[in-house]
């Protein structure tokens, strides 16, 4: 097995490799298991945390404003989001996720699979270290 050289580029494709080779088998499950197509799961994965306007979640997950209007209607008619006034600004909305958005992520975060084998080798301590450096990137790909 080669060792990733710790320069930036080397880094970041060896991770985009690693979680492109293992990407459609958990998209496969998550899809079947929750029986919508996979950019809802995406949106909804966003909303978990906060509301964000639909603006937002269209650049965030690179589609275009009409298709965010259907991924989120679609959420909507399904129960699992709901759009509510913004508390700064009463002439936006954002999408927040409901109460039954969040059984069905827990529900699909327990799913035999879903965990790849190179997540499932390693160690609490590893994947507490790699928690932490997921969340760094991801405050600084949000910033």
């Amino acid at each position: 097995m080669r060792t990733t050289s710790s320069d930036p580029i080397a880094v970041w494709m060896g991770l985009m490799g690693l979680v492109m080779d293992h990407k459609l088998l958990a998209q496969g499950l998550l899809q079947e298991a929750s029986g919508m197509p996979w950019s809802r799961y995406r949106a909804l994965r966003r909303v978990e945390d906060r509301g964000w306007s639909q603006r937002e979640l269209a650049e965030a997950m690179r589609v275009d404003a009409s298709a965010m209007s259907g991924i989120v209607d679609d959420l909507v008619e399904r129960g699992y989001a709901e759009r509510v006034t913004h508390p700064q600004d009463a002439r936006m909305k954002l999408v927040t996720i409901t109460e039954s958005g969040r059984d069905l992520m827990e529900h699909l975060r327990t799913l035999p699979g879903v965990v790849p084998p190179p997540v499932a080798t390693l160690t609490h301590a590893e994947r507490r270290e790699l928690a932490r450096l997921v969340d760094k990137m991801r405050a600084a790909a949000e910033a």
